[in-house]
């Protein structure tokens, strides 16, 4: 009876221990657990450096969309079977019908319409106008004869009167006659599609063998050796805006190219929708460099954050371009073919990391102009961009 009690006494003095160690346990892992999920990240150690102003830039910036100086649609304007498309040598060497992308001249040939029917009513009237001037001399003859005769009184009055008439009816068929040839050459000549300019080739919508009608478009051609920047600008900015002024344009997709153009016009009525004013900016493009359709951001000095647009323009202020190390420039992880930089942050008496997409222009030496996205006097991470995330602490070494 002794021993029972004995073994349930130890019994519990042994599982009252495993229990407390048990829970003791726990709570150091809890412990552990509690601190390890309150302790904070790292600071990440990097290198800064100051933006950059670029000197010389400063007002308003607005999208434009390039144009060219010139475009013409090229009809037929008569009817008929294209007979001939002219013929150029393509890249590979190899004759080919002028196609999108081929530069013509002025009063060159293009294409040509069977000519056989206009050519048959051209001779029509050429044979009609020959037989009314026959009739017409005749007639004149026979006029010239009576007005003798009716003079000494040997035609009556009356007969005279008609021979008159006779004249003025042969002399109108002649006109008539005339008319009609002078149409039938112009078909005859239209039959024939020239180039009014010297340009480059849009578009072709015709082929050989086609029948087109009266008014059928059959190319599109552009004047592209000076085009036009076109943009629009709230009536607050009109004033900043003279004709004959050259404003700086910049075109992105010539690796942020700037060009030199004069505002040739300034639209004197608003857009309906938008409320903008429509401005052109002529740009010389001699080398053909600039395309129609292409992207343009054009510099206006003298506006403020005021002045933006609802539509057409970005219209973003900026006091200055900005200049920051290349090894400060990174790819954002959601946008491959992005650029974004890392400007520090104070917060709490800690510095943060913190992602701004920017855009870039020119590379100069070993910087590079941010044209959107980081103003000057910012402090950029220059060593260890690549391994801070935004948001990231960090430690600044010298």
């Amino acid at each position: 009876m002794f021993m029972k009690n004995s073994l349930k006494l130890n019994w519990k003095i042994i599982s009252g221990c495993g229990l407390s160690i048990i829970l003791a346990g726990v709570a150091v892992v809890s412990m552990s657990f509690s601190r390890s999920t309150n302790e904070e990240a790292p600071a990440v150690p990097v290198r800064v450096s100051v933006a950059e102003p670029v000197a010389g830039i400063s007002g308003l910036r607005y999208s434009a969309n390039i144009t060219p100086r010139r475009q013409v649609d090229l009809a037929f304007k008569v009817g008929g079977y294209v007979s001939e498309i002219t013929s150029l040598p393509g890249p590979d060497g190899i004759t080919r019908d002028v196609r999108a992308g081929d530069r013509v001249k002025q009063g060159m040939i293009l294409a040509h319409l069977d000519v056989k029917d206009y050519a048959v009513r051209a001779s029509q009237a050429r044979a009609s106008l020959e037989e009314a001037r026959a009739s017409l001399a005749m007639a004149r003859k026979d006029y010239e004869r009576n007005q003798s005769l009716v003079k000494g009184g040997y035609v009556a009055k009356s007969d005279f009167d008609r021979k008159q008439e006779s004249l003025d009816v042969a002399s109108a068929r002649v006109d008539v006659a005339l008319a009609q040839l002078d149409q039938a050459n112009n078909q005859l000549a239209d039959s024939v599609l020239k180039s009014p300019l010297d340009g480059v080739v849009v578009n072709r919508f015709v082929e050989r063998g086609s029948l087109v009608a009266s008014g059928t478009r059959a190319f599109v051609l552009v004047d592209l050796s000076a085009v036009k920047a076109v943009f629009g600008v709230p009536d607050s900015l009109l004033s900043s805006i003279k004709l004959g002024e050259t404003l700086s344009v910049v075109v992105d997709a010539l690796n942020h190219r700037e060009f030199k153009g004069v505002v040739t016009a300034v639209s004197p009525s608003a857009d309906s929708k938008s409320r903008v004013f429509d401005v052109e900016v002529t740009i010389q493009n001699s080398d053909r460099i600039l395309k129609d359709g292409m992207i343009a951001t054009v510099h206006v000095e003298g506006g403020n954050e005021s002045d933006h647009l609802p539509a057409q323009s970005t219209g973003q202020p900026f006091v200055g371009i900005t200049s920051v190390p290349l090894q400060s420039v990174v790819r954002p992880p959601d946008a491959p073919k992005g650029y974004m930089v890392f400007v520090i942050a104070e917060k709490n008496g800690r510095w943060y990391a913190q992602a701004r997409r920017v855009e870039l222009g020119d590379v100069v030496g070993r910087s590079v102009k941010v044209l959107q996205g980081i103003a000057p006097g910012e402090r950029v991470i220059t060593a260890g961009a690549t391994i801070v995330h935004d948001g990231a602490i960090l430690s600044i070494v010298p």
